[in-house]
């Protein structure tokens, strides 16, 4: 008998509790129990949420595989909208009986070889009772975002208000104040545009590196004086043949893609808004050799654009003549509000002024230094940290989870579930990818993969941040592995030609690798006929064209290339890991 401790009642540990209990068989039977602190589910998205967030990632994207969002959902969610949508996921496939609410997980501890089971969950309950659970199996579902990570600031202690993103609930928390943010990320840019739409005296953002901005939805462009309102969400756009799947090892190696796309991409952003920095950004720009979708998490909250371009956006006469130019909301483009940007802060003196860190090859930092910003409210977006204090030392953290970022090979019996970030994507269908590659694992159905992976976004060896992938790179590659990943054939033969054209047009939705192999579900063939379909047929002929048909044709030729050039022996094999 197989019995797992699940860890954390956000997605990730919602999903993976389904997915184990579906598993469970009268032959090989499985019990499962989830431990969650709060007195409810949803994990940071109900319990560090604040007022007007919204997914940046669509609802396509990130619905689970069998369970959806009305058709008539807009495609980006409210995150109590979002809450609701996990409840009733509870409530749909009868989760409840299997949930311990307000359990604060205090330690996980191996057992003696001799008994029973080969782990101990030690839990405290609201009346600060102790108990235990013993168990094979354990899943870590905490995820990213639970303890903040703040980064010291000298003199910080002079500003009258200073507290992490993750406490920050409401626009009152902002009006008439002095607002200093730092960080640059989605929570920061919303936190901005929150403060200038508050009343806040003043509003500077401060970052070390920069940012790539992109609208979550494209649709405020302007292409010869005509205006595009299609709305497409951007994380729907990349296609799945030769760009996912059938993609030979060494094009995945290379990031081929990667490079090829943004090249094309940098040069569209420029004939669309006259930068490319990101999508109607002109300020915030990342260096050179960080640019691109290989090397960072792209920006989607952009509603902040406005107020940041504001002292730095120049016209560009070319683009004036052809009628091309983005489109900012009519009350930012005619508010004179703006936000200003800095290089991080260096230290905070005794009067509260801020002195930032010199930055002679930033713009923002000449038109600052001599300014005087004395803030009355510093708030730190600066993210979070994985904290395991309570997981006994001998186990592996989700840091040394190095086989597929799920498991660590000598602890196979210890995942972590939710512990990557997608540069573009989201992270809840990912978990339930991983949880069905878990749950292959620990049912035999799969051997450990000892292929390198090559999905991760790339980083400095000293990066905080090691734990980017690319969405799907990553969904692909975990597919495969558990034998999700459906053929073409296969796909027509058993499901039509409407379902296989969805497939090679569409996104690396979570659906696919649900339509054939061990997670086969009779939803699959529904959902992607339909709703997934429906994102396909939104694009329209230029659409397909342009981020289908062209992009898979380019592929393609390369690979077929390259698969040539392995059978004649010309490609090196690919060495394996330990």
């Amino acid at each position: 008998m197989i019995r797992v401790a699940i860890i954390g009642a956000g997605p990730a540990g919602l999903v993976t509790l389904k997915t184990i209990l579906e598993a469970s068989t009268s032959e090989r039977p499985i019990e499962a129990c989830l431990f969650e602190a709060e007195d409810g589910i949803g994990g940071t998205f109900n319990y560090r949420s604040y007022e007007n967030a919204e997914l940046v990632s669509s609802k396509q994207l990130t619905a689970f595989s069998d369970h959806r969002f009305s058709l008539e959902t807009s495609d980006h969610v409210s995150l109590p909208q979002y809450v609701h949508y996990l409840q009733s996921y509870v409530e749909r496939f009868d989760l409840n009986a299997h949930i311990k609410l307000g359990c604060r997980v205090t330690g996980i501890t191996p057992l003696d070889s001799k008994q029973k089971w080969k782990h101990r969950v030690a839990y405290r309950t609201k009346d600060q009772a102790d108990h235990a659970f013993e168990c094979s199996h354990v899943a870590i579902c905490t995820g990213l975002h639970v303890d903040p990570n703040i980064p010291t600031i000298p003199g910080i202690e002079y500003v009258p208000e200073a507290y992490h993103s993750s406490n920050y609930k409401n626009r009152s928390q902002l009006t008439g104040r002095d607002i200093l943010i730092l960080g640059c990320g989605e929570t920061a840019m919303d936190i901005a545009y929150e403060s200038i739409k508050a009343n806040a005296s003043s509003v500077t953002m401060c970052y070390r590196t920069g940012f790539l901005s992109f609208p979550k939805a494209l649709s405020r462009f302007q292409v010869f004086g005509k205006q595009f309102k299609g709305g497409l969400p951007i994380d729907g756009l990349i296609t799945n043949l030769f760009e996912t799947a059938y993609v030979h090892r060494a094009i995945a190696q290379s990031r081929l893609r990667w490079f090829v796309s943004d090249y094309v991409i940098k040069r569209v952003l420029w004939f669309l808004t006259g930068t490319h920095a990101g999508m109607n950004q002109h300020i915030g720009a990342l260096p050179k050799e960080r640019l691109g979708r290989a090397y960072v998490f792209l920006n989607k909250s952009n509603k902040a654009m406005p107020y940041l371009n504001r002292p730095y956006q120049e016209n560009n006469r070319f683009l004036d003549f052809l009628g091309n130019k983005y489109i900012d909301p009519p009350e930012d483009a005619n508010s004179e509000r703006w936000v200003d940007t800095c290089s991080f802060p260096s230290f905070i003196d005794p009067s509260g002024q801020v002195t930032f860190e010199p930055r002679p090859d930033r713009k923002d930092w000449h038109r600052m230094k001599n300014k005087v910003v004395k803030p009355t409210t510093v708030i730190y977006c600066t993210g979070y940290k994985q904290d395991f204090d309570w997981l006994h030392p001998s186990y592996p953290n989700a840091g040394q989870a190095s086989v597929r970022n799920i498991v660590n090979a000598s602890h196979p019996d210890i995942a972590f579930i939710g512990f990557v970030r997608p540069g573009v994507g989201a992270i809840p269908p990912i978990t339930e990818q991983q949880a069905m590659w878990w749950t292959a694992l620990i049912l035999g159905r799969m051997a450990i993969p000892r292929d390198p992976p090559h999905y991760h976004l790339l980083s400095a060896k000293e990066s905080r941040i090691q734990y980017g992938v690319d969405h799907s790179a990553y969904m692909s590659t975990l597919a495969r592995d558990f034998g999700g990943a459906p053929g073409l054939l296969q796909l027509w033969k058993r499901h039509g030609f409407r379902v296989l054209l969805t497939y090679c047009f569409g996104a690396s939705f979570v659906t696919f690798y649900r339509l054939t192999g061990p997670f086969e579900s009779p939803d699959a063939p529904k959902v992607a006929s339909s709703e997934l379909a429906e994102t396909i047929i939104r694009r329209g002929i230029i659409g397909n064209i342009l981020f289908g048909l062209i992009p898979m044709l380019f592929y393609g030729v390369i690979n077929a290339v390259v698969y040539i050039l392995d059978m004649c022996g010309l490609i090196p094999a690919e060495p394996q890991m330990q």
